[in-house]
């Protein structure tokens, strides 16, 4: 995980107030805090030093461009994303320190989300004509520990669901395909009206909820495998102490659900950055946690971005987040290829036949309408919902280029697999005669060993022992017949086990 730290210049208030800057930039890497409350007369504590050193990957002071801050922190994401790679951005640091500004922007000075999403769509036309792909994009906001859709708050609040291989995603949101930056921009933009921002004591549009934006890029080759990537941009709410912001009632129990994130985000981030001592990451402490597990320590290639305030009255404030930024700087994540595979293909299939029989019995609900009466068939828009369907991928695109040869190969997935679980139960059937023929065979060979060998058996209880003991007789040879229903079952079970793979 990389860490880069950026400090905001100085605000109006806090000039006006008497404040003066205690954080300071030395080079790219380290950044110093003095504390301004130590009194250099006190001779108790003459020996200890007022400054302390923070090292990250990189620093940023107030002089540092959007432009900087995005070459030295994301633009190096854009071509794994492409790849198949997943990538994690997030801002992080107390409330009115520049975290929006770093993301979003402004029209003048676009944030990292616009850059970003502008280098990614350049660089998809960069590439060769025989690479397809698509791109769809999600907004929503974690508001009260609640998760609303940003593209579509008529949803109402949403849920977190973990599919079987671990990866966390919500329930029911819309994922729009987009085609361009443009498109995506504006999409981007209509969410953000509808974002929860109030004014406070420290911060006039202070953002009272945690924004995550996820683009999704899948590109397929042809001849070769689907690869597909995930690149989270998200601006947390700032943390903040109800004494500086002020907040009474509502404003206040936004703040209390918002350090309360921010505390399990500490405590995971704490856990990670010593996995020696525990295996136990409890990320289900917040939604934002579970929302953030692969970019933290799982599946991604995750940069934090720390804001910070010079000013002497915010030195609890930036003491705080250098800390807090200087742990996540040991956590290491494993970043593995998404390479999606046949399964991906036919779920695709399914989707597609899925959507068609939608539209057939559409057309015949238009059929069947009585003239001057609408017909009862839906309409569906581009837009869908994560969960159900999706829409049929383009028409340029290798899976729907064809429908009848679509339809003949999952009829003859669909007969390929019903006959081989019919073989199957054919072959546990053999196999079950086979092993109940085998045990009649060393009862009757032990009963035959021991008339011969031992004389006649007294009564059933020297039978019982003599069939008990007669597989641990290593000196008998083994009967012809017997030796040929091994290596039936032998190869039986190498058959079953072939066929199950």
């Amino acid at each position: 995980l990389q860490v880069a730290l950026r400090i905001r210049p100085m605000s109006a208030a806090e000039l006006a107030e008497g404040a003066r800057p205690i954080a300071h930039r030395m080079d790219e890497q380290v950044v110093v805090l003095r504390d301004p409350m130590e009194d250099p007369n006190d001779v108790l504590r003459a020996s200890r030093s007022r400054e302390k050193s923070y090292i990250f990957d990189m620093a940023f002071d107030s002089t540092a461009t959007q432009e900087t801050v995005y070459h030295a922190t994301t633009r190096g994401l854009i071509a794994g994303v492409i790849s198949g790679y997943n990538a994690t951005v997030f801002a992080y640091g107390p409330t009115g320190c520049g975290k929006t500004y770093t993301m979003l922007g402004t029209d003048s000075e676009p944030g990292i989300c616009t850059r970003t999403l502008g280098d990614l769509f350049q660089a998809i036309e960069d590439t060769s004509s025989d690479t397809e792909y698509d791109v769809s994009m999600s907004y929503l906001e974690i508001y009260n520990e609640m998760i609303r859709d940003l593209l579509n708050p008529s949803l109402g609040c949403l849920q977190l669901r973990e599919d079987a291989s671990g990866t966390v995603q919500v329930a029911g949101i819309t994922e729009v395909s987009a085609i361009n930056a443009e498109e995506v921009m504006q999409l981007l933009a209509q969410g953000n009206r509808q974002r929860t921002q109030e004014p406070t004591a420290a911060n006039c549009t202070s953002s009272r909820s945690h924004a995550v934006l996820q683009v999704t890029v899948r590109q397929q080759r042809q001849g070769g495998g689907l690869h597909c990537g995930r690149l989270f941009m998200i601006d947390l709410a700032g943390s903040e102490r109800a004494a500086q912001t002020q907040n009474r009632g509502q404003r206040m129990r936004e703040g209390a659900h918002i350090n309360r994130s921010l505390l399990a985000l500490g405590n995971c981030i704490k856990a990670l950055s010593n996995q020696a001592s525990t295996n136990y990451i409890n990320y289900r402490d917040s939604k934002l946690t579970r929302l953030l597990k692969d970019s933290l320590g799982g599946n991604s290639r995750t940069v934090m971005i720390a804001h910070i305030s010079p000013a002497s009255t915010a030195f609890e404030e930036s003491r705080n987040t250098l800390a807090y930024a200087h742990r996540a700087k040991s956590i290491r994540t494993t970043v593995r290829h998404n390479l999606l595979g046949i399964s991906y293909r036919m779920a695709q299939y399914d989707s597609v036949v899925a959507d068609l029989c939608r539209e057939t019995q559409g057309l015949k609900g238009q059929g069947d309408a009585k003239p001057g009466q609408p017909a009862q068939s839906k309409h569906w828009d581009t837009p869908y919902i994560q969960g159900m369907a999706p829409p049929p991928l383009p028409s340029h695109s290798p899976v729907g280029l064809d429908l009848d040869h679509v339809r003949e190969e999952l009829l003859g997935v669909c007969r390929e697999q019903a006959a081989l679980c019919h073989l199957l139960v054919q072959l546990e059937g053999t196999e079950l005669h086979t092993r109940h023929l085998l045990a009649l065979a060393r009862m009757r060979w032990g009963w035959q060993w021991t008339k011969e060998g031992r004389g006649e058996l007294d009564g059933p209880g020297d039978s019982k022992r003599d069939v008990d003991t007669g597989d641990k007789q290593l000196d008998v040879p083994e009967l012809p017949d017997m030796a040929a229903a091994h290596k039936s079952i032998a190869a039986l079970m190498e058959e079953q086990g072939r066929l199950q793979q």
